[in-house]
Parts: structure tokens; C-alpha cells; sequence
């Protein structure tokens, strides 16, 4: 078995490798690529449970989905949802689970487990429960028939206090699309007022000092099932019509 961190080089070449290729890949293509991945990277997943909270004695659980795996299509495809989930979200789980036990970190708050391996610089807990925090929300920040212009009060007023939904959204696109390689771009609040960040790998805002209430996943085992390597397509159609702005709203009040 690998070093989780060694996983994560694994990771970043395997990405990188997909990018820098002279053509993309077809459908089967992507879904031989995200099976490979799984299996080269995760070799414990062939003989673990699907759902996490089937080991009550651990600290990180995978939660359900608050919806069917089809629920979000056209725009992210239940294979997607399946993938990302299943596979992806249960290795942070239980690659964290393993790096928590018996460290200082055990027992903490997940939002102190974040910020507190951040600042002792311990990479492994950073990415694995850093991207489990983040996940528990990105499957919230998500419903059928989300997106649009029309806010929630507090988030409104945040908008307002940045310059507009218009320029909300764009730079929040834009930040999506200017993160090299893996990683997040994020709507966070600091001293009250509305920020538009990204961060690479599992890093979020809580470990900057500001408060993350909206993230969008920009690794590419979020989006290449069903854009390939159209980065921008997939924040775009994430962007105005799947965002749940009534968790936005619950993060944020």
C-alpha cells in the first residue's frame, strides 16, 4: 500500500499527463481513464464499503448524497456523480481516518483539523481532510434546477457589496479556469465582505482566515466524464444551473 501522500503525486502526474496529451480522449476513453485512475491510485477501493458510515468507530464518514445520481444531469451525468462520490470522495475519507489516528488531530473539530494542519504544514491531513471538508459541501452547493440570478438575503447583499452578480460571477469563473492543475475556486467572506479566491489541491479559506461559503471542484475527475478537458463549459453550466444557493445562504448567514 502507498504513503497517501505518494498518492498524491500519483495523482498530480496522472492529471498531468492527461493535460499535456496532444488530443483528448473519447467517452470510453474517459471512463477507462477515470477506472484506471481509481484502480492504480485507490487499490483499496475494490474491497471496501461503499459508504463510510457503515464504520461507525471512525472519526471522517462519507455522507449520502442528498440526491439521486441522476438528478443533476444534463449537467454533471450520474457516471460523474458515481466516480467523484464513490471512489474519489471515500479515498479522502479513509486516507484521512488513517493520518488522524493517534495524532494530536484526533478528536478535533473538522473545521480545527483543517486550519490546524494547515499551520503545522502536514500535507497529508491538508489534501485528504481538507478535501473532505470540502466535499461535504460541494454535494450540498448542488440541486437540480439550481443556478439563476434570483439570491437569498444575505448572500444578496454580499453580491451587492462586491460589485454586482455580474462581476460576481464572472471573476469567480475566471478564477476557476486560472487554477493550474487541481484545486478549488471559492466565494469566501472576511471581515465582511465578499472574496473571490481559488486554492490548489484540498486547500479551502478556512485555512486563509476567511470563511468558504461556495467552492466548485476544478479537478478534472469533477468534469472530464462529461466536458473532457472543457474546463470553462463546466463552470459555466455548474455556475447557472446547479448552485444551491439556499446552502450558500445557510454558510453565510
Amino acid at each position: 500500500m502507498h504513503d497517501p501522500e505518494i498518492k498524491y503525486v500519483e495523482i498530480a502526474g496522472f492529471s498531468s499527463e492527461v493535460r499535456d496529451g496532444t488530443s483528448s480522449p473519447g467517452v470510453s476513453s474517459a471512463i477507462d481513464l477515470c477506472n484506471a485512475f481509481s484502480k492504480a491510485t485507490f487499490p483499496l477501493l475494490q474491497s471496501t464499503p461503499k459508504h463510510q458510515n457503515e464504520w461507525p468507530s471512525m472519526t471522517l464518514k462519507l455522507p449520502d448524497l442528498p440526491y439521486a445520481y441522476d438528478a443533476l444531469a444534463p449537467f454533471m451525468s450520474a457516471e460523474t456523480l458515481e466516480f467523484h462520490h464513490d471512489k474519489h470522495h471515500l479515498a479522502y475519507v479513509e486516507n484521512g481516518n488513517k493520518l488522524l489516528a493517534g495524532s494530536k488531530y484526533e478528536g478535533q473539530s473538522l473545521e480545527d483539523i483543517v486550519k490546524n494542519a494547515y499551520a503545522d504544514k502536514v500535507a497529508g491531513l491538508i489534501n485528504n481532510v481538507g478535501q473532505h471538508y470540502n466535499h461535504l459541501h460541494f454535494w450540498q452547493w448542488m440541486k437540480k434546477g439550481g443556478g439563476g440570478k434570483k439570491l437569498p438575503g444575505n448572500v444578496q447583499k454580499l453580491v451587492d457589496g462586491y460589485g454586482g452578480f455580474d462581476k460576481m460571477r464572472t471573476d469567480f469563473i475566471e478564477a476557476g479556469k486560472g487554477q493550474f492543475g487541481s484545486g478549488w475556486a471559492w466565494l469566501a467572506v472576511k471581515d465582511g465582505k465578499l472574496e473571490v479566491v481559488k486554492t490548489p489541491n484540498g486547500e479551502n479559506p478556512l485555512m486563509y482566515g476567511s470563511k468558504p461559503i461556495l467552492g466548485v471542484d476544478v479537478w478534472e475527475h469533477s468534469y472530464y466524464i462529461d466536458y473532457r478537458n472543457a474546463r470553462p463549459k463546466y463552470l459555466e453550466a455548474w455556475f447557472d444551473n446547479l448552485i444551491n444557493w439556499e446552502h450558500v445562504e445557510a454558510l453565510a448567514g
